[in-house]
């Protein structure tokens, strides 16, 4: 068998293992909607997040970082203590789920200061 065929033989070889894995990637994302307003993606609790975060400020400050959920109650507790930001009650589990879940730090995004790109 010449260089060449085996060559090409791995080549194709890598394709087949390679398109399958980036679509299933793809998929992965493809099915988060975003609200086209907003930016944010849809789901679970999606609504008591937009009506509380961006009543006072751009969705941007928060879907273009990553944190973990003690960091995003840490923030939350700040924006309490220093903007006046009211007490959430038993909304706030519920934030905190909807940001972990979808702006929250995942094997991609071990640093929280590692930012997103920006929106169009």
């Amino acid at each position: 068998m010449s260089i060449r065929i085996l060559v090409a033989s791995l080549i194709g070889l890598l394709a087949l293992i390679a398109i399958p894995a980036s679509l299933l990637a793809a998929g992965d994302e493809a099915e988060k909607k975003t609200d086209p307003v907003s930016g944010m993606v849809i789901d679970e609790h999606w609504d008591l997040v937009r009506a509380n975060c961006i009543v006072c400020h751009s969705t941007k400050g928060f879907t273009q970082i990553r944190l973990d959920r003690k960091n995003w109650e840490k923030i939350i507790r700040l924006m309490q203590e220093k903007n006046g930001l009211w007490p959430l009650g038993e909304m706030e589990p519920k934030i905190l789920d909807y940001l972990e879940k979808n702006y929250g730090l995942t094997e991609e995004h071990h640093n929280p200061k590692i930012r997103r790109p920006l929106l169009d």
